[in-house]
């Protein structure tokens, strides 16, 4: 087959290409037309074969190598083209079968293909030059081309940068690349696709940044970055595409001066709409070049229009120089995305965007750097562009009197307005201040003991001080009405910190209706007033109130206009939170607090609501079990809140205190200590050790140092907070949680005798009033455990048994917590004789837990052995302690080191049976068995291993054969 004709003249094919790319870039046929009537002077005579081409193009076709490409027309000689001449699928190129093709441009075409030789599996989009390039033009040129793009992708290492896997040449002279196949959408049209928020595309865009740099490293400029070349993966993962027109940024680089047959007749190498000025005017490349259309990449990621509108500026400047970089906060499409695009992200842009190359970034890290230190909060490297600034650059470079003229006149009006305005307002405030100042002398007076009616020195506490100072803000700030809201909402916050909800409420409503007076039913303050009053019906219990609220704000705060607001994502927050009743709601629970995530990423990034939303996220995932992307998330939390400029230190208590307890939950204890001791060292220097809200978080870290078999640190915290609680029978939930893990603790070690009093006060305690439905029956597994150990197996039984309906009714039969309590019931069992009921409630949980690997099913199967034990059947012991051990070893979760010396003197007890079985009716001098002699060593390890864990007096430590746990 011959091949088909070029569409233009061979020597003109450089010009014809870059220019047909170009156009193919354009978004319509329109766009593509207005740009073909604007040709050059010296490409007019290619309008006629490019209108031709594109005629026979689909409307739609992009500028990227993924994107289906231009079809020839019929040739002049009235002879079909081939739309891939010679190429088809299953057709061999080297070692690789061609499969689908999967674009093409001026240059090539890449088809999808797979290694057919056998030497491995492995599919890449293999990059082909058009067959007539190398019949008609210079084929040693194209082959230098395609040899330079194989040499410099060789070079690089990246994973954002398209892998190079092969090269070579077909006996019939048809050169290939194979590249990695990278499924994806250009990096525009996921952020638009995806409704990415800011944070996340500027995420992104510093994946091209690192691909870039790396290049750079490697005396590598790319010369062609574009969207089309940047594709993102499913995976949301950056890969930069087709290094076809990059060159080595060595000065004596012979490739580099373009002085190819393919570079003549003054072609531009790269498209044009996203060509640096340089290039356009067939000026040096350097590592400006990529700055330049770094930036022109980054203005359409943060506004989602391209930085120069239409195709005459990009295709044919008259001086490209001239073109003034756009500031993107003017293509915001919403206040929220101005205000966040105005000052720096503008200033790096515009900078990126400098006609002049040595006005840019002198590189790619510095771009970056001034990224970094805009999301850090932190002074960047670029001059802010005002608008003013912008004026001034325009008035200089065109000289023209007027125009500078106006421009100080308008400067001198704007600066004497400002001034006026910053007069009044300067005027304003300190009116204001002295006002509350005087409100707040007023206030403390009230307790001064030499005023009448005053009160003993401390004898008036800060509520009453409040009370009396709250009834005098309307009378005394009646004439600043938006003072007296301020003040009304900030003792109405007070009063719910305080827990007072009737003096909340009763402040609450005065300065909403102050607020529904002065400015409507859709001011901030009454729709943050919604939110409160969700969050308030969830906390009471009431989910299904939560709910009915946040549907009644919904058109609200669309009304406002405040979708794109910190608003709308608390909103999404509650619509999250407020679910958490309904376990067939888990996806839509999770999207709603990705949504809020984002949604405060882009509006408030950082800021306390941000925390907020990753820390609801984290709850999420733990309450599904996904630990790992509960600790993720939780760490991201922290993280925030860390940098936050007033750090919240109750906030991240908690935050360090959930983060503790994931990590107990998947079995690091070690670390899981560290972040819980964390969260209690904050609520004891905030707080006071002495106050409620530090004892829980010290029960836990005392509890965790236990788990992991630290008695010497733990004890002694434990004991000092004993000190610090109330009696008994005044005891707040806190208290009878700190009670019940110390109680729990002291029967692990084997002191259930120490351990009883304070259970039995925690489960009085929790009957009386608990923080959560489930403190109770998990308090009475401990205390049924305690009593069992002591020898009272009626009561435990007793209690066991109220335990084990209460799970029965709220867990599901799988789950971690059912799990466990089955586990003690059946040790239950086994212990008063049961050995059929113990077999069968063993062998249930085993058949019925989520997760073969958590602790209590490796239990379990020690629960098994020490059944056959019971029975005499010493292989059974064998086999079922076998797998006890090995379930040890994939154990993931929750756990207590002194579990394994259970499991240790389980296996003991069933290689000594089986071994002395064997032994039986042979002489007395008969050497032991090698299993006897395991078993017995196995048991000293057991002992050796409780004497560092367990207490003095412990049977596991007095008794040899004692199985018990």
């Amino acid at each position: 087959m011959n091949p088909p004709p070029l569409p233009c003249p061979p020597e003109r094919w450089p010009v014809f290409s870059a220019r047909l790319d170009a156009l193919l870039a354009l978004p319509d046929a329109a766009a593509r037309a207005a740009a073909l009537a604007t040709l050059p002077a010296d490409e007019a005579d290619l309008a006629p074969a490019l209108a031709a081409v594109l005629a026979a193009t689909p409307a739609t076709v992009g500028d990227g190598f993924l994107d289906a490409g231009p079809q020839w027309p019929a040739s002049p000689a009235g002879g079909e083209a081939d739309a891939a001449p010679g190429l088809q699928a299953g057709q061999r190129i080297g070692p690789y079968a061609l499969l689908r093709e999967l674009g093409r441009g001026g240059m090539g075409v890449v088809w999808l293909a797979e290694r057919a030789d056998g030497a491995f599996q492995r599919q890449v989009a293999l990059k082909l030059p058009h067959r007539h390039l190398l019949e008609n033009l210079n084929a040693a040129a194209v082959r230098e081309r395609f040899a330079r793009e194989r040499d410099i992708l060789a070079g690089l290492a990246h994973p954002h940068i398209a892998a190079f896997f092969d090269a070579g040449v077909t006996s019939e002279g048809q050169p290939w690349l194979a590249l990695e196949a990278v499924p994806g959408e250009p990096i525009t049209d996921w952020c638009r696709c995806h409704a990415l928020p800011l944070a996340q595309r500027l995420a992104l865009f510093g994946q091209v940044l690192d691909a870039v740099d790396h290049a750079h490293a490697r005396f590598v400029a790319h010369r062609d970055i574009k969207p089309a070349n940047v594709l993102v993966t499913p995976e949301g993962q950056v890969k930069l595409l087709d290094f076809g027109i990059a060159r080595l940024l060595h000065a004596d680089d012979p490739a580099g001066a373009d002085s190819t047959a393919l570079t003549r007749e003054g072609s531009v190498l790269a498209t044009p709409r996203y060509a640096a000025p340089e290039q356009l005017a067939g000026g040096p490349v350097t590592a400006a070049t990529d700055v330049h259309a770094l930036g022109l990449m980054l203005f359409e990621l943060l506004t989602d229009t391209p930085a120069f509108d239409g195709a005459a500026p990009a295709l044919a400047p008259a001086r490209p120089q001239d073109r003034e970089p756009p500031l993107p906060s003017r293509r915001a499409a919403t206040p929220a995305l101005h205000r966040a695009l105005a000052g720096d992200l503008d200033a790096i842009t515009v900078r990126a965007l400098q006609p002049d190359p040595a006005a840019r970034y002198a590189s790619v890290a510095a771009l970056a750097d001034d990224l970094r230190r805009q999301r850090e909060h932190r002074p960047i490297r670029a001059r802010r562009i005002t608008v003013w600034a912008q004026a001034w650059r325009y008035a200089r470079r065109h000289r023209l009197p007027v125009a500078l003229a106006s421009a100080l006149v308008v400067a001198l009006l704007a600066g004497s307005a400002g001034v006026a305005w910053q007069a009044h307002e300067a005027r304003t405030q300190a009116r204001r201040a002295e006002a509350v100042k005087d409100f707040l002398l007023g206030v403390f007076s009230a307790a001064d003991p030499r005023l009448a009616g005053g009160k003993p020195d401390g004898a008036t506490t800060a509520k009453t001080l409040l009370d009396r100072s709250a009834a005098r803000i309307d009378e005394r700030f009646a004439t600043d009405p938006e003072l007296r809201i301020e003040l009304l909402r900030t003792a109405a916050d007070i009063y719910r910190e305080l827990g007072e909800q009737g003096a909340y409420q009763a402040l609450q409503q005065r300065q909403l209706a102050l607020v529904r007076d002065r400015f409507g039913p859709l001011h901030d303050n009454i729709l943050t007033a919604g939110l409160e009053a969700a969050t308030q019906a969830y906390l009471a219990g009431d989910p299904a109130e939560c709910r009915r609220l946040l549907a009644g704000l919904d058109a609200p705060i669309r009304q406002a206009g405040r979708d794109r607001s910190a608003l709308r994502a608390h909103w999404w927050m509650n619509q999250g939170i407020c679910q958490r009743d309904q376990p067939d709601q888990a996806a839509a629970r999770l999207a709603a607090l990705q949504r809020a995530e984002a949604l405060f990423a882009d509006v408030e990034p950082g800021q306390r609501g941000h925390v907020t939303a990753w820390a609801e996220i984290a709850t999420e995932h733990n309450s599904a079990l996904r630990l790992t992307e509960a600790m993720a998330a939780n760490q991201r939390a922290i993280a925030l809140a860390e940098q936050l400029p007033q750090r919240n230190e109750a906030e991240l208590q908690t935050l360090y205190g959930n983060l503790g307890l994931y990590l107990q939950q998947a079995g690091r204890l070690a670390e899981s200590a560290v972040a819980l001791g964390r969260a209690a060292d904050i609520a004891e220097r905030t707080s006071g050790a002495d106050f409620p809200t530090a004892w829980v978080p010290r029960a836990r870290h005392a509890r965790t140092l236990h788990l992991a078999g630290d008695r010497a640190a733990a004890l002694p915290l434990f004991e000092a907070l004993m000190r610090r609680l109330p009696p008994a029978e005044q005891a707040t939930p806190d208290a009878s949680l700190a009670r019940e893990q110390y109680g729990e603790r002291l029967t692990a070690e084997g002191r259930p005798d120490l351990a009883l009093p304070l259970l039995q006060a925690a489960e009085a305690g929790f009957r009386r009033k608990a923080s959560f439905e489930f403190d109770l029956r998990r308090c009475r597994r401990s205390l049924g455990d305690a009593l069992a150990q002591l020898g009272r197996l009626d009561q435990a039984r007793e209690v066991l048994a109220l335990a084990k309906a209460d799970y029965e009714a709220h867990d599901a039969p799988q789950a971690q917590p059912s799990v466990a309590m089955q586990e003690r019931w059946a040790r239950l069992l086994l212990e008063t004789g049961d050995l059929a009921g113990a077999q069968q409630h063993y062998q249930r949980l085993i058949a019925v837990a989520a997760n073969q690997n958590w602790a209590h099913v490796t239990l379990a199967h020690a629960g098994l052995a020490r059944v056959a034990l019971a029975r005499g059947e010493s292989a059974a012991a064998l086999q079922h302690s076998a797998d006890a051990l090995a379930g040890w070893q994939a154990l993931t979760g929750f756990r207590d080191v002194r579990m394994q010396h259970h499991l240790w003197r389980v296996r003991a007890a069933a290689l000594l049976a089986h071994g002395q079985a064997g032994q039986a009716g042979q002489a007395a001098q008969t050497p032991q068995t090698p299993q006897v002699a395991e078993g017995r060593a196995l048991r000293e390890q057991a002992l050796a291993a409780a004497r560092r864990t367990d207490a003095p007096g412990s049977r596991t430590l007095t008794q040899a054969d004692y199985l018990g746990l």
